[in-house]
């Protein structure tokens, strides 16, 4: 059988492999390719290239379109990571950080690329300008909420935890904060990463994570920017042990979405026996949070104690994989192997709010074809008509 080989640039595939931090152990559990293999591909002395499939699995490895790989290092536009804050609670099985470097990378390019289409299009990205100091929690939550516009009423109004997620993401990047999710890592190894720059700062949020806990990431990774720090975290319930900045940082979040004096105001004078999981889950719907977010604030305030709330967030546990399993065997019995994928939501929720916005107008001033925005999405294009509809809806509200 005749092979089809890549004859691509060696002294660039190296190149980008090293600039990436991509390790080799990373590199053969994505692509199967062993170290030498590639190392064989990287070595100008070496007569071995990849062949066509395999050229196009290793760019797809490296997260850089397969044409890269034939261009010269020079004319390679690869940026160095930034230093970034390691605030994750320890994780035992994981001394690879290749996946990690490569989310942070693909989160700058997707910020530099949102820059340069806002700056096509003649549109000026806001300055953000918030500085607090101290450490009252009460201060930095009220300041963060009248920065942003972020009003109880208003998100009492919102109906689902995804409304709410769209709508503090828009909220924040209203105030020239990008933000995006990643891929490829798992959320129990970085769940939000903040990347300060006194241009345009970043917030990354995990795209496997559930809603509550990508609001609980942006409003945890805005105290950061607002610190002008930059860090990646992976906890977002201990208030009480660990990293002083992490745990300020969650308080605050939790201040935010369920500010103390409202829960002052409707439950003081009750106890932890008035509240089972059945009051915990109303009140979360009401402020559309998740229960483990409510039954954390009502120890944070001191209305319940610690042996309460261990025990509630075991019971919230057993009831999430409970509901988790019975979903699938309900699936099972109908035949259906799994709830049909939202593609065009799917995008939509892990792109910037405000890049989604440009790609439609782009694409209805000719600049985009459904091509770039299936690229840029990350959804087929057979998707994108529903992705062009959801995103115009935005504007009829």
């Amino acid at each position: 059988m005749a092979y089809v080989y890549a004859r691509v640039n060696k002294h660039t595939l190296k190149f980008i492999r090293t600039q990436r931090n991509i390790s080799f152990e990373y590199i053969t559990r994505i692509s199967k390719f062993t170290r030498d293999k590639v190392e064989q591909w990287e070595n100008i002395e070496s007569d071995k290239w990849p062949t066509i499939n395999q050229a196009k699995a290793l760019a797809k490895c490296y997260h850089v379109p397969f044409a890269g790989l034939y261009m010269n290092s020079e004319d390679i536009n690869v940026k160095h990571l930034p230093r970034i804050s390691n605030k994750r609670t320890l994780v035992e099985s994981v001394n690879d950080e290749s996946a990690i470097n490569l989310a942070i990378m693909d989160l700058i390019y997707a910020r530099d690329y949102y820059m340069e289409v806002k700056k096509a299009f003649g549109e000026t990205i806001p300055k953000f300008d918030l500085s607090l100091l101290g450490n009252d929690i009460f201060k930095w939550s009220a300041a963060i909420r009248n920065y942003l516009g972020f009003s109880i009423d208003e998100q009492c109004k919102l109906k689902s935890t995804r409304k709410l997620y769209l709508y503090l993401r828009e909220k924040i990047e209203n105030k020239g904060i990008f933000v995006q999710c990643f891929e490829g890592v798992a959320p129990e190894i970085m769940r939000g990463v903040a990347i300060y720059d006194t241009e345009v700062p970043i917030i990354g949020i995990n795209d496997e994570d559930r809603y509550p806990a990508k609001i609980f990431t942006m409003l945890h990774e805005i105290v950061h920017i607002i610190k002008r720090s930059s860090s990646m975290c992976n906890e977002i319930n201990n208030t009480y042990l660990g990293d002083a900045e992490e745990i300020f940082c969650n308080a605050v979040a939790g201040e935010i979405l369920i500010p103390t004096s409202y829960i002052l105001l409707d439950y003081d004078g009750l106890g932890e026996s008035d509240f089972d999981l059945i009051k915990i889950d109303k009140i979360a719907k009401r402020y559309s949070v998740s229960s483990e977010v409510t039954a954390r604030r009502l120890l944070d305030v001191g209305i319940c104690s610690k042996e309460w709330y261990r025990k509630v967030s075991e019971a919230l546990n057993e009831k999430f994989f409970r509901e988790k399993e019975e979903a699938k065997l309900q699936r099972l019995e109908n035949g259906k192997k799994g709830i049909p994928r939202n593609m065009p939501r799917e995008g939509i929720d892990r792109t910037s709010s405000d890049m989604c916005r440009l790609l439609v107008r782009g694409y209805s001033e000719g600049f985009f074809d459904k091509s770039d925005i299936s690229t840029c999405v990350g959804i087929k294009v057979k998707h994108i008509n529903g992705f062009i509809g959801e995103v115009l809806k935005w504007f009829r509200q």
